[in-house]
Order: C-alpha cells, then sequence, then structure tokens
C-alpha cells in the first residue's frame, strides 16, 4: 500500500476559532486521522470541537465527514483517530448541511480535497495537532 502523509493543524497553542487555511490534496481511498490534544488550560465547561470535511464535487463545498469527539476544557493529554473508507457506503441518503454530532464520522464520504477545522469555546486554551495518512 501507498500512502501519503499530512499535517492538516501543526502543533500549537489556540485560544479562538479556525481552520487550515492550505487544505491537502490527496486522491486517496482511504484516510486515517489523528487528532492529538497535548494540553487545555481551562475549566469544565470549555470545549474543543475538531472536523474534516472533504471537498464535494462542485469543488467548491465542503463536507463534514468527521467530528471528533469533544474535549473538555479540564481534560488531560488525549488522542482520538477517524477512518474515511471508500469501501464504506451509505445505507441510504444523508444530510450534509449541518456538521455531524459530536463523535461522529460518516466514513463513505471521500473528496479530491481535505480540511481540518475547530472551534474553541474557552476562556483558556487547547494545544492541539491534526495529522493524516492517505492510502492510495
Amino acid at each position: 500500500m501507498l500512502y501519503d502523509g499530512a499535517t492538516l493543524l501543526a502543533s500549537a497553542t489556540r485560544t479562538d476559532t479556525g481552520s487550515n487555511s492550505s487544505p491537502a490534496v490527496k486522491v486517496w481511498r482511504k484516510a486515517i486521522f489523528l487528532l492529538d490534544v497535548t494540553a487545555t488550560a481551562g475549566d469544565a465547561t470549555d470545549y474543543l470541537d475538531v472536523y474534516i470535511d472533504v471537498l464535494a464535487p462542485d469543488g467548491v463545498t465542503y463536507l463534514n465527514a468527521v467530528h471528533f469527539t469533544q474535549v473538555a476544557g479540564n481534560s488531560a493529554a488525549i488522542k482520538h483517530y477517524a477512518v474515511l473508507d471508500a469501501t464504506s457506503v451509505a445505507a441510504t441518503t444523508f444530510n450534509v448541511t449541518t456538521d455531524c454530532a459530536s463523535g461522529v464520522t460518516k466514513p463513505y464520504l471521500l473528496g479530491p480535497a481535505t480540511r481540518a477545522r475547530y472551534t474553541i469555546v474557552a476562556t483558556g486554551s487547547a494545544t492541539f495537532s491534526v495529522t493524516a495518512w492517505f492510502i492510495r
């Protein structure tokens, strides 16, 4: 198997909402994503949401494929991973106008570009990275 790695969000301490400005462009049939939260500096009511989006066939719209499990602002260091796989199929049509719920993956969503984005609701900060491996 051939694979390519990509850093979608480099490890950094963040205090506000954002996304990576240069999506990874890869041709792939399976992708593995790792969210690595190394530190949080907040309280239990603060949270971090991290998403993986894929580019739709229109070449403009991003569809949410992964919503990692929400991380509390007072969480210990933690890692989460998600897999998108071309061999997974949707059993029916599905709504892509809203983000997935926390901890949900739509493994059948594929696209020519992939991006990570995040939302931080906190009085503190979170230090984290998102890495991807694309299997051709």
